[in-house]
């Protein structure tokens, strides 16, 4: 009884002392949505130190293509497996788990899309409507293996002056 106390203790000291912060959960929407369309061992969620550059011109193709009327808010960046060509398949199953599970309505009747990235958007909510996206690269990124970078991201309107 008395080491489990001490040893709260002392894990509470060392956070204290070392400035350790709690792990900020994941963005439960997000986090099944990648489940679901591209699950792990094959394509992997992406460390934050990972890919920064692509990352950032995801997210600023992203806000610019909405014409900035959209901000991201939250994201879930995953690299596919290697090789993987299949990102036809990997919106479709991200369509089907929003309209689905979530009672989602996509934006627009197929892909936005340029060169570099093709993405779905899709609503969800009554009172206060939420919006979820997929964004896909069209092609593998530098130094991957072959990988494609997949993002889950919650936007959210800008509000108007």
């Amino acid at each position: 009884m008395k080491f489990r106390s001490l040893a709260a203790l002392l894990v509470l000291v060392c956070c204290a002392l070392t400035s350790c912060k709690t792990v900020e959960p994941a963005n439960r929407t997000l986090k099944d949505l990648q489940e679901w369309a591209t699950p792990e061992p094959y394509d992997s969620v992406s460390p934050e130190y990972e890919q920064r550059r692509a990352k950032a011109a995801m997210v600023q193709w992203v806000e610019q293509y909405l014409k900035h009327e959209y901000r991201v808010i939250d994201r879930r960046f995953v690299l596919t497996a290697p090789g993987s060509t299949d990102g036809a398949a990997i919106g479709s199953k991200a369509h089907q788990h929003v309209t689905q599970n979530l009672g989602g309505t996509m934006q627009t009747d197929g892909w936005y899309d340029d060169d570099n990235y093709m993405m779905h958007v899709w609503t969800f909510g009554d009172s206060s409507p939420r919006y979820v996206a997929f964004v896909l690269t069209r092609d593998f990124l530098p130094g991957t293996r072959e990988r494609r970078m997949a993002d889950y991201l919650e936007l959210a309107p800008v509000a108007k002056n």
